[in-house]
């Protein structure tokens, strides 16, 4: 449970224009805003500030659901993972959460589904890579295509194949 955090982390943080709409000040965060201001806040903060009624999320950074269907159907006939768009999981977070507070529940369901399949795809190529070449941590070209949570995933799951071929070879 604890290594989720990991990969929680690095999306939490990402970066998301918001617009304030009323005055917020958190001290405890160093966030002190006026009403009308524009700014990049974490995922996190926008999401929870937009729940509160304090902000206006900028929605050019949600993906667009056809794009999700796009990725998974070129997941599926890719050799290796797929070079996904910059932020790909955050947005993925922020455009389920935009769609759900529009009440699409329809096209989340259908998003939620090619994601799930796209994930699949992706851990099943890295844990098989891994396991028949674990040189490949080192290949940069790889390396690229995935997403920072990703490399985490790489790692943790490099870290525990070395660690089992070890234990049994």
């Amino acid at each position: 449970m604890c290594r989720c955090v990991a990969f929680n982390s690095v999306a939490s943080y990402y970066p998301v224009r918001v617009t304030f709409r009323r005055d917020v000040s958190l001290p405890l965060l160093g966030v002190s805003y006026q009403a009308n201001t524009v700014a990049e806040v974490p995922l996190y903060l926008a999401l929870k500030l937009d729940e509160m009624g304090a902000v206006e999320i900028d929605e050019a950074y949600a993906l667009p659901p056809r794009d999700v269907a796009s990725l998974k159907y070129v997941e599926q006939r890719e050799t290796y993972p797929a070079k996904l768009p910059e932020g790909f999981y955050p947005r993925l977070r922020l455009t389920i959460y935009l769609l759900s507070k529009r009440g699409d529940a329809k096209i989340v369901k259908t998003i939620l589904q090619d994601v799930r399949e796209l994930l699949i795809e992706r851990v099943k190529k890295m844990a098989l890579l891994v396991a028949t070449r674990p040189d490949i941590v080192n290949d940069q070209s790889f390396m690229e295509r995935l997403t920072p949570e990703e490399k985490a995933l790489l790692i943790s799951m490099y870290n525990a194949i070395t660690q089992f071929m070890l234990s049994v070879l």
